[in-house]
């Protein structure tokens, strides 16, 4: 007896009810009539299910295979520290060079710049981020100029389903080649839509090139917005979130709002972050983050040909300052520790959901 397709309704019962969803967006990225919606942040079926399956198999959390993907998109095996951070050819602390750009960004600004060089340069025609509205509320983006990127500078930490975006970017934009920003789960949506057999051509062959972004975990939107209410803080007079020093911190202007322990917010972690085991979005092109080096630096990880190519061009162009990461304490000793917390808590999350 043939084995019966597995549907959206599988999604459902293996993956969103259980809590493992990080809605990156690529199941509805990938279905072909439109049927998930992505307007809140659970995925749900709004329109028929025509049982083509690619949903169910586009999504990380029914399976992911490390090493597969690591031989498909970097040719070869991890070696040493690189069971913890992804394969990787370069570590660097960059910098931007526009006065823009640093007034808005967060830290160091090496992502929006990288993304400007390569849209100035017509490597993309547009970049697929995240933007946020005065509240916070986190948002797909297309970008397609230099005042677009300015405007989604800076982190925001509750998700948005960038993969999603993509598609938006090809059908609705009519791009044809983009760039996609996101953290770890976003990389590991595209790539799985990228080497599945059932895959959405155009989302699959759109994206040119991947930056990921360090990443803990995102927070639930509306438990994190209540906290912070009950902190006294108006999050429409926010300016910029950060994590920095165990801290995560609220800023209007230079003036500091609030700053907590990161133990103290932790709670607020969707649940399906609490098992992912990617700190360092490894199966990107370049990773940025800011553990490391400095709060006015980036922490880049350089990982395919084309990465090495976007930096080397983005410093060539006076768009970016570039040391190795060496020059800068704690450097790598500090990402390494962060990965290894998280692939550890990762780990032991699975585990308590296999046998819940």
């Amino acid at each position: 007896m043939a084995e019966r397709p597995k549907i959206f309704a599988n999604l459902m019962k293996d993956v969103i009810r259980p809590g493992l969803c990080t809605f990156c967006g690529a199941c509805a990225a990938s279905c072909p009539p439109f049927s998930i919606s992505v307007e809140e942040d659970t995925p749900k079926l709004v329109s028929r299910c025509i049982a083509c399956q690619m949903c169910y198999y586009s999504c990380t959390r029914v399976e992911f295979d490390q090493a597969a993907v690591d031989e498909w998109l970097f040719g070869r095996g991890r070696e040493g520290d690189e069971e913890l951070i992804g394969v990787h050819t370069g570590l660097y602390a960059v910098k931007s060079k526009d006065e823009d750009i640093l007034k808005v960004c967060q830290n160091g600004g090496a992502a929006t710049s990288l993304l400007l060089y390569a849209l100035e340069e017509g490597i993309v025609d547009g970049v697929v981020c995240t933007c946020s509205d005065e509240k916070w509320t986190p948002r797909v983006f297309v970008a397609t100029s230099r005042e677009d990127l300015l405007k989604c500078a800076g982190t925001k930490y509750s998700p948005s389903p960038n993969v999603f975006g993509v598609r938006l970017a090809v059908e609705e934009y009519a791009l044809e080649k983009v760039a996609l920003v996101g953290t770890p789960c976003h990389i590991e949506g595209l790539r799985k839509v990228q080497m599945s057999e059932l895959r959405h051509e155009a989302v699959a062959e759109a994206v040119k090139f991947a930056v990921g972004l360090f990443c803990m975990g995102n927070y639930d939107y509306n438990a994190l917005m209540k906290h912070l209410e009950k902190k006294g803080v108006d999050v429409s007079t926010v300016r910029k979130f950060e994590i920095s020093g165990g801290k995560f911190k609220a800023y209007r202007g230079m003036d500091l709002l609030l700053e907590e322990s990161v133990k103290a917010v932790a709670k607020f972690y969707r649940s399906g972050c609490k098992v992912c085991t990617d700190f360092t979005a490894e199966f990107s092109d370049v990773s940025v983050g800011n553990v490391g080096t400095p709060d006015d630096w980036s922490t880049v990880i350089v990982r395919t040909k084309l990465g090495e190519e976007l930096l080397k061009g983005a410093e060539e162009k006076g768009l970016v300052e570039v040391k190795p990461l060496e020059e800068f304490k704690p450097g790598l000793e500090a990402v390494l520790k962060l990965a290894k917390a998280k692939k550890k808590r990762g780990a032991k999350a699975s585990s308590a959901s296999r046998t819940a």
